[in-house]
C-alpha cells in the first residue's frame, strides 16, 4: 500500500495526469473533425454531351440532381478521359453517344459510357452507387405520358422502350490494389521521416562541429548540403517503385523520365524544409521531434489514405502546403494515369514555389545568424 501511495503521489506531482486526459481529447476532437464526412457527396463529375438534345440535357440534370455527383462541365465534342482526369478536376466523366434521344425514341438500346478515376478506390464507392441507382430508376420510370409531355408522338410513344445500358470503367487502378495506394502511402511517408530528418541535423550538427561559421560565410554552400539527401531520396524512390512494380504488380503507366523532374523536386522542397526547421536544435539527436507536425499531418491530411475531398475544406487547404500531397498527385497523374508533364505545369509551379519560398526562408536564418555572430563578437570586443 505504501508503494501505491507513493507512486499515486509521483504521478500527481507530474505531467501523466495531465497528458492523459487532455491529449486524448484533442486527437478524438481532431480527428472527428477530419473524419466527419463518411462519404462524398457532390463528387465533380464532367459530362460529355455529344447528342446535345432534349433528352441528354434531361438526363444531365438528373445526374446532377444526385447528392452523390455534381456537373461540374458540359463537354458537346468527344474529349479523351485521360485529358478531363489528368488534374482530377473530375472524378469520373459520363459519356452521352450522339443520337441518345433517336436511339430511345426507337426502341434502341442506349450505351452509356461512365469513366471512373479508381486511383483513390475510397473516393469512388458513392459515385458507383450513385450512377447506378440513376439509371435503375431512369429505366423503371420512363413512360409513355412523359414521352408525350416531350412533344412525341403517339406512334412513337407506342414504341417499345430499350432499357439505358450501362457501360461502367474503372480507369488506373481496376482491381483496387492496396499496392497503389496504401503501400505507397506508408513507404513515403517512411522515406519523408527519414530524409527531412536527415536534412534537419544540417546545421546542428555544423554547429557542434564549429564549422558553421565557416559555412555562413559561403550561403549557396551551406544551401548546396540539402543535395547528397535529396539525391539519395530520389534514388531510394525510383528503387521502390521498380521493386513493388516487379514484385508487387504495381501499375507504373508513366514515363520514369518525366516523374523524375518532380520528384527530385519534391525531394529537394522536403530537404529544405528539414534544414529550417532543425536549424535552431542545439544538438542534432534532439531534431527528430521537430520533424512530426510535418510528418504526421503527411500522414493525415495527404490523401493517400483518406481521398482529400473527403476532409472538411480548412483540412484541404492545410494539406495543400504539404509536399506530399503534391508528391501523391503526380504519383497518380504521371504513374498510373500515364500523364505527361504538359499537363502538370500548375502543379511542377507549386513545387517551384515551394522551394524559393523556403530557399528565402534559408537566407533570411543566415541573416539572422550572421547577425548573432556579428553582436557576439561586438560584446567579446567591448569585455576585452
Amino acid at each position: 500500500m505504501k508503494s501505491l501511495l507513493d507512486e499515486w503521489r509521483f504521478v500527481l506531482q507530474g505531467k501523466f495526469v495531465l497528458i492523459i486526459l487532455i491529449v486524448p481529447l484533442l486527437v478524438s476532437a481532431l480527428f472527428g473533425y477530419l473524419f466527419q464526412n463518411s462519404q462524398i457527396n457532390e463528387a465533380p463529375i464532367a459530362v460529355v454531351d455529344e447528342d446535345n438534345s432534349l433528352y441528354s440535357r434531361q438526363f444531365t440534370d438528373k445526374i446532377n440532381a444526385s447528392q452523390y455527383m455534381n456537373v461540374v462541365d458540359v463537354f458537346h465534342y468527344a474529349v479523351t478521359p485521360d485529358t478531363l482526369m489528368a488534374n482530377e478536376a473530375y472524378m469520373a466523366v459520363i459519356y452521352l453517344p450522339r443520337g441518345m434521344e433517336q436511339l430511345r425514341l426507337q426502341g434502341k438500346q442506349v450505351n452509356v459510357g461512365v469513366l471512373i478515376d479508381n486511383s483513390m478506390p475510397a473516393a469512388v464507392s458513392n459515385i458507383r452507387n450513385g450512377v447506378q441507382e440513376l439509371f435503375t430508376v431512369e429505366n423503371t420510370t420512363t413512360s409513355m405520358g412523359k414521352l408525350k409531355a416531350m412533344g412525341v408522338s403517339d406512334e412513337a410513344a407506342a414504341a417499345i422502350i430499350a432499357p439505358l445500358s450501362m457501360q461502367q470503367r474503372l480507369l488506373y487502378n481496376p482491381t483496387s490494389d492496396f499496392i497503389a495506394f496504401m503501400v505507397i502511402g506508408f513507404v513515403n511517408v517512411t522515406a519523408l521521416g527519414i530524409t527531412i530528418g536527415g536534412a534537419a541535423a544540417i546545421v546542428p550538427r555544423l554547429r557542434l562541429e564549429g564549422k558553421l561559421q565557416e559555412e555562413l560565410t559561403r550561403p549557396i554552400g551551406l544551401w548546396l548540403r540539402v543535395l547528397p539527401y535529396a539525391m539519395s531520396s530520389t534514388i531510394s524512390l525510383l528503387l521502390v517503385f521498380g521493386v513493388l512494380k516487379q514484385l508487387g504488380g504495381l501499375r507504373f503507366a508513366g514515363s520514369p523520365l518525366a516523374f523524375l523532374l518532380p520528384l527530385i523536386l519534391y525531394t529537394l522542397v522536403v530537404t529544405v524544409i528539414g534544414m529550417l526547421v532543425g536549424w535552431t536544435a542545439a544538438d542534432p539527436a534532439k531534431v527528430t521531434l521537430r520533424t512530426y507536425p510535418i510528418v504526421y499531418p503527411s500522414f493525415m491530411l495527404s490523401g493517400f489514405q483518406v481521398a482529400s475531398i473527403m476532409l472538411p475544406h480548412s483540412a484541404q487547404m492545410l494539406g495543400s502546403l504539404l509536399p506530399l500531397t503534391w508528391l501523391f498527385k503526380f504519383i497518380r497523374g504521371i504513374g498510373y494515369r500515364g500523364g505527361s508533364l504538359t499537363y502538370y505545369a500548375s502543379e511542377i509551379g507549386v513545387l517551384v514555389l515551394m522551394l524559393g519560398v523556403l530557399s528565402l526562408g534559408v537566407g533570411l536564418m543566415i541573416m539572422k545568424e550572421n547577425r548573432k555572430l556579428s553582436l557576439n563578437n561586438k560584446m567579446k570586443e567591448i569585455t576585452a
